[in-house]
């Protein structure tokens, strides 16, 4: 078992200490390894659905013979984002430097050289390119993303995809919550086993999660062979699938309801269905067709923020294999590769000439603004929990190996 599980946390306390603490940041992960279809996604929440007149914080299995998988692989139980780098991190081969936005062994600024790609994505495309790239040459099967859905404009959700012209469609932010862990069940479905995933922090954390839990804990007791299979195939299948993760940088996103139904539709008068980009960058940008650039300054926009975000200690997917974001720039994508699996593919993609790129120093403003926006959210986890204590601050440091 990992030194970073000293204890077993329960359905019980993912329901209580998280859930209706308010701390649940809604990735789903919980709902997508129940093996027992005890609980559900309702309301952008797990609810305990299986036994209606039974209490919300009640699993008759983990009561009984024991489970408690969900609780596993929540990011808000213990270990938190921070206790989890030594076991990610220890077997990379690749130079390790440890900076105040984590573990990483390059960083650059970079865009896509693909004017189709351009046309379509957030800020420099990078994510993007890697996706396209992956699926048109097999390195992938299939992308977890978040896509366009047709019957909510403003509102992505969770899809695997597993088509080049499939990526491109999904490309952007729309800065609301989308569950995109979900979809490693579609993955799951379809077969794929080299799954490329993209999620914010909160998405990532739970994936490294299954990944590490040892699952010993699983066969206490007197279960049957096939409920410890069950149970550990739930745990590990979908996180299993996923051959590299691709962490979004992200401080907190915003409430539909909030932001894009009563502030941009009601107030700002402007139909959803009409706009056709959204970005923050030190103020909300709403993009529309027929209409100039709408700006929303961002202490107004934060009035609707998630709640539940300001639980969070990671803005830049430091368990990620590659890490992206477009950080006080325009155009461009602060790329960071953590592991060696994400710096081969970001290599891959210079090699091929499908992206150009920068050295960091020249963007001296994203350096500022990257590293004071982890430094900040960093600060949201207790240090008891591997939060700010356990961060070095210091820039392109050389990092301790752990052998």
């Amino acid at each position: 078992m990992s030194s970073a599980y000293k204890e077993l946390p329960s359905f019980k306390d993912m329901m209580n200490d998280v859930v209706d603490y308010g701390s649940c940041c809604a990735c789903g992960t919980c709902v997508l390894v129940c093996p027992h279809n005890i609980i559900e996604y309702v309301d952008s929440k797990p609810k305990q659905t299986a036994k209606a007149d039974a209490p919300f914080d009640f699993c008759g299995i983990s009561e009984g013979i024991g489970c408690d998988v969900c609780a596993q692989v929540c990011p808000r139980l213990a270990p938190r984002e921070f206790a989890l780098e030594e076991a990610v991190f220890a077997a990379e081969q690749g130079r390790m430097f440890s900076g105040g936005f984590g573990n990483y062994q390059r960083i650059v600024v970079a865009r896509s050289t693909d004017p189709s790609v351009l046309e379509v994505c957030q800020d420099g495309g990078v994510v993007t390119t890697l996706l396209a790239y992956g699926l048109r040459e097999g390195v992938f099967d299939g992308a977890v993303v978040s896509a366009p859905d047709p019957d909510a404009p403003c509102s992505p959700r969770p899809v695997c995809v597993n088509s080049e012209a499939e990526a491109l469609e999904a490309a952007g932010s729309w800065y609301t919550y989308c569950p995109n862990d979900l979809a490693l069940e579609q993955a799951v479905e379809k077969g794929y086993r080299r799954v490329a995933f993209v999620g914010v922090p909160c998405q990532i954390t739970p994936l490294r999660k299954a990944e590490q839990r040892d699952t010993g804990f699983i066969s206490e007791g007197n279960k049957r062979e096939k409920i410890v299979e069950r149970q550990t195939n739930s745990l590990k299948e979908g996180a299993s699938r996923v051959a590299l993760r691709i962490g979004l940088l992200c401080s907190e996103v915003f409430e539909f309801e909030g932001l894009m139904v009563k502030k941009i539709a009601g107030e700002l008068g402007i139909p959803l269905n009409e706009i056709t980009k959204f970005n923050v960058k030190g103020e909300v940008l709403v993009y529309s067709r027929g209409r100039d650039t709408v700006r929303i300054p961002l202490a107004e926009a934060q009035k609707y923020a998630r709640p539940e975000c300001e639980h969070c200690g990671d803005f830049s997917a430091e368990l990620a294999d590659i890490s992206c974001g477009g950080v006080g720039a325009m155009g461009w994508t602060i790329t960071i590769a953590r592991t060696d699996t994400g710096l081969r593919m970001l290599e891959r993609l210079i090699d091929e000439k499908l992206i150009e790129h920068r050295p960091i120093e020249e963007f001296e403003t994203s350096l500022k603004v990257l590293l004071r926006l982890a430094r900040r959210q960093h600060q949201r986890v207790p240090s008891s929990e591997g939060g700010a204590e356990a961060v070095v601050p210091a820039y392109h440091r050389p990092a301790r190996r752990v052998d």
